[in-house]
């Protein structure tokens, strides 16, 4: 991506550039005096975001996430796209869809009355993604950064042929001591158990969600609003999400951090993952010439 074209098309004076960033990937930077952010468009991906006031930004990124084409980042906002989790079909292709390792183009970029800064960033079909995935699609990811950060996923079908997706907002959120946040508002909830290998096994939440082993759950039938309290943080992190019935719970614990390249032995401390997500028994159809869209928006409040 031409910096200065992309500066020159779709920058906002004082609010929004684009920059090189690590890995001399194409980074854009906003303040807005609302908030902070940074968002990479190769992958889509909100890699920062802080409203003006907070002491903590709200996201995690690995320091040692890599940053080159064809890989995915660790941490920030993934977007898993066209499944969500391991190849459907069984024929080994990428985890959690494409797009997340995937160059999105930069469609719009504009201020709201609120003064939030709002940018739309693409995926269409081409030759390559048919070759992996055999549909005509366009894919947009609009994010507003604002007092809070709202991300929307639409999947348009271009084609006549329906096709089925799941999909997620695969959140990384920065806390303070992973073993003592509480997750709130899944009370209640059934779930997938797949740290315990049983896939097929429901279970219920009993209480609140806390960290004290390997987390790795798909909850069901969810409610629109979840709370993760930090009390190292000192701080709320209001979930709001829409079209979404489905959520998974993710922390990595100690063996699976130190069996990953791109995050360090300690960071499972330091990362939570609530995520957006259509997927288990979430599967969306969407027939030819329709959409569907996946919602989230997130708040941080002082605890």
């Amino acid at each position: 991506m031409d910096i200065d074209i992309l500066n020159a098309d779709f920058g906002i004076s004082g609010t929004l550039r684009f920059t090189t960033g690590r890995g001399g990937l194409t980074m854009i930077e906003i303040d807005n005096g609302l908030a902070t952010a940074l968002v990479s468009p190769y992958a889509g991906q909100v890699l920062a975001y802080r409203p003006a006031g907070a002491a903590t930004d709200l996201l995690f990124v690995s320091k040692r996430a890599y940053f080159a084409p064809s890989k995915a980042i660790k941490g920030g906002i993934p977007i898993c796209w066209p499944w969500f989790g391991a190849d459907p079909a069984g024929l080994d292709r990428p985890a959690h869809g494409f797009v997340r390792a995937w160059p999105w183009s930069v469609l719009a970029t504009s201020t709201l009355p609120s003064g939030a800064t709002r940018i739309t960033l693409g995926v269409a079909d081409d030759a390559r993604t048919r070759a992996l995935w055999p549909y005509y699609f366009n894919l947009l990811v609009e994010i507003t950064v604002g007092a809070t950060l709202g991300v929307e996923l639409i999947t348009r079908n271009a084609g006549d042929r329906t096709f089925q997706i799941t999909q997620g907002l695969h959140t990384y959120f920065s806390v303070g001591d992973a073993t003592r946040v509480r997750v709130l508002g899944l009370e209640d909830c059934n779930y997938i158990d797949k740290a315990a290998g049983a896939q097929n096994a429901i279970r219920t939440q009993e209480g609140p969600i806390t960290i004290a082993a390997e987390v790795n759950r798909i909850y069901e039938s969810v409610p629109p609003a979840l709370t993760i309290e930090d009390p190292v943080l000192e701080r709320r992190i209001r979930i709001n999400s829409r079209h979404s019935a489905t959520c998974v719970v993710w922390n990595p614990w100690v063996a699976t951090a130190r069996a990953m390249d791109d995050l360090a032995d300690e960071d499972y401390r330091l990362m939570l993952c609530v995520e957006t997500v259509n997927t288990a028994s979430e599967v969306i159809d969407v027939p030819g010439g329709g959409e569907t869209r996946v919602e989230a928006d997130y708040a941080i409040e002082p605890l």
